[in-house]
């Protein structure tokens, strides 16, 4: 059975006036001119052509006909037009000419990826489909920019999809490939999952520019729709579990706003009491509560569970068959350290800091607020924070700090865990053990930039002090609060420093390293014994590298082109190789000194600059007369 391909394109849907007006903007007000040499050139093509001959008898149905899309298709793309018009007319239409040659390149790419028999291929143009047609596709290709769509074309096609999103319910929707020539494909990259709710596991995004480049073409449009079509039915899983988390977030949103309206003001006015008569932060304890209410509604949603448990079943089928490493690593538009990063921290850092001074003239003073200006689990540094420096864990119970308040104690006992910072940077990749025990991630911004600490604690290093000397100290050190631990994370500090035996539990989050990286084929059968991936004939194209511990991978349209130049060199030494498995192996990640699918060995080497990368090379690798593939990485 012939599977379906849709090309949505207003150029590969057939070359109109409006793409004649936008490449060559005078070319019709020249031709309006009947005596211009111009005029009559294309006339004389005119009445080569037959299915033009009728309309060009006398100079002004000319004038008329040669303004409509017709003309375009049966003349100016007509090898007529080839043969006969004047040089002086194809001069004038030259960047045209050039643009319905990339055209042709392109469509051809298309019919040679996707041959009649096995596909049929479908080339449309403005508007874009609905959803009946593009359910009766195995995938399709949509072009970002309409000539008749809309002026801002990523908002456009990102309010497209989202109704496609919405429309196909439980419907599983084919992989969706974005293309354009414009700049705001690649701007906005990123975006385009959350801007049109279509998982990135469904939805690639490929610039026009890339599919033109030589290693590129057909191989590369037929390898993208193999890598895309086997993960389909995760892309669907992890649409419906979204929107199946959102609308449980609304119905959540509904039930707690009753909940809210029923205490009301008397019933949190007790609540308030509490937490005062407690000495404990209102904010915090009014948080707690809350949050605890709307997630037990998000819990106990039962289409949520249900879609947790597809989901997670679709992942399972990606593991290899020991059910310890993957077999197919799904497609990410970019990686995004970013976001990663900062789902870590709000799982282990509080949104909010204490406002209130801790430091006050009276010592009094200081103990009666310091249950709400220093509650448990604040984070306290000196003015500067760095590498390297000691932090202060404030890991006093709170029921003793509120009976410090409660008291104005100045003598009362404060303890504190020690932790050291360590900055990160996007290339880093800190790994830590089980017997480790690290606050990951605390973002701060200071002097009007994004910083990123873990802070790595000195099991069984604290300390304690009367709340009037760590006030001297404080003042003396000029300590300030950066951040707040959750209480569950802090409870883990304060459970390992009292008991240097106990082993607490964390949950374990992934965090890639993103680096800059070059390629190159090592073979004694090459000349110098290697060759590099080639941006232009002299420069070497950079690659971003991603690391997680000792799995190196590669972004999803760099793995394609890799794999498709690795295929291409190797054939040249009589070495045959398969693009699609090299593909997914380069997505899916390799360890340093282990074999790709063809029996390549793939080796990764640091070296302090990419402009300089091939000396990290070694011949004695190839000495044997192996092949290897080498990824030397600067960090």
């Amino acid at each position: 059975m012939q599977r379906c391909i849709l090309v949505v394109d207003d150029e590969l849907a057939g070359l109109r006036k409006v793409h004649v007006e936008g490449t060559v903007p005078d070319f019709y007000e020249t031709i309006a001119d009947t005596t211009d040499p111009k005029f009559e050139s294309l006339c004389e093509v005119a009445k080569a052509v037959a299915a033009a001959q009728q309309f060009v008898g006398d100079e002004d149905s000319a004038g008329a006909y040669f303004q409509t899309d017709d003309a375009v298709r049966d003349v100016l793309l007509s090898v007529q037009f080839d043969n006969i018009a004047s040089e002086e007319l194809k001069d004038l239409l030259e960047p045209f000419l050039a643009r319905s040659r990339r055209v042709s390149q392109l469509k051809n790419d298309f019919l040679t990826a996707f041959p009649a028999s096995e596909f049929i291929v479908k080339f449309v143009g403005a508007p874009r489909p609905i959803l009946t047609q593009i359910a009766e596709c195995d995938t399709v290709f949509l072009d970002l920019f309409l000539e008749d769509g809309d002026d801002a074309p990523v908002d456009g096609v990102q309010k497209y999809l989202r109704e496609l999103s919405a429309n196909a319910s439980n419907l599983t929707l084919p992989p969706i490939v974005l293309m354009s020539t414009h700049n705001e494909l690649n701007e906005h990259k990123r975006n385009f999952s959350a801007g049109s709710q279509i998982s990135a596991a469904g939805l690639m995004v490929l610039p026009k520019a890339k599919i033109a480049e030589p290693q590129f073409r057909a191989a590369g449009l037929r390898l993208s729709f193999d890598q895309l079509s086997r993960q389909s039915s995760v892309a669907h899983s992890m649409r419906a579990f979204i929107q199946s988390w959102m609308n449980a977030l609304m119905r959540a949103t509904e039930e707690t706003s009753k909940t809210l309206w029923n205490l009301d003001a008397s019933a949190m006015q007790q609540i308030h009491l509490t937490s005062i008569r407690d000495d404990d932060p209102y904010d915090e304890h009014l948080n707690e509560l809350l949050s605890r209410e709307y997630l037990f509604r998000v819990e106990s949603d039962s289409d949520v569970g249900a879609k947790i448990k597809d989901l997670d079943a679709q992942f399972r089928s990606h593991f290899a068959a020991d059910g310890k490493e993957l077999a197919n690593r799904l497609i990410a538009p970019m990686t995004d350290v970013d976001t990663s990063r900062s789902l870590m921290s709000h799982f282990t850092w509080l949104g909010v800091r204490p406002t209130l001074p801790f430091m006050c003239y009276f010592d009094e003073e200081s103990a009666e607020r310091v249950s709400r200006s220093l509650p448990f689990g604040s984070v306290l540094c000196g003015p500067t924070l760095a590498h390297d420096t000691q932090c202060w864990v404030h890991i006093t119970q709170q029921c003793d700090l509120n009976g410090i308040s409660r008291a104005r104690d100045a003598n009362g006992t404060l303890i504190f865990a020690v932790a050291e910072a360590r900055e990160l940077q996007p290339s880093d990749n800190p790994t830590a053990s089980t017997t480790d025990l690290v606050a990951r991630s605390l973002q701060i911004d200071e002097g009007g930039m994004r910083r990123e600490f873990d802070l790595r604690v000195r099991v069984g290093e604290l300390r304690a002090m009367p709340l009037r000397s760590f006030i001297a100290q404080a003042r003396h050190e000029r300590l300030r609060i950066i951040g707040r631990l959750r209480s569950d994370i802090a409870h883990q500090i304060v459970a390992a420093t009292t008991n240097h035996m106990s082993r607490p539990a964390s949950q374990l989050m992934l965090r890639p390293a993103l680096l800059r990286s070059k390629v190159f084929l090592q073979s004694n059968s090459l000349r110098n014994g290697r060759t590099p991936l080639l941006e232009t004939a002299k420069k070497a194209r950079v690659f971003s590298l991603t690391q997680e511990r000792d799995l190196y991978s590669f972004q999803d349209d760099a793995c394609v082109e890799i794999s498709l130049w690795l295929a291409r060199e190797l054939s040249q030494l009589n070495i045959n190789v398969a693009a699609d498995p090299l593909c997914t192996a380069l997505r899916k990640g390799w360890r340093s000194d282990k074999q790709l699918p063809g029996g390549i060995l793939a080796k990764v080497r640091e070296w302090v600059g990419l402009d300089e990368a091939y000396k990290a090379l070694e011949n004695n690798d190839v000495a044997n007369g192996q092949v290897q593939l080498t990824v030397v990485f600067e960090r």
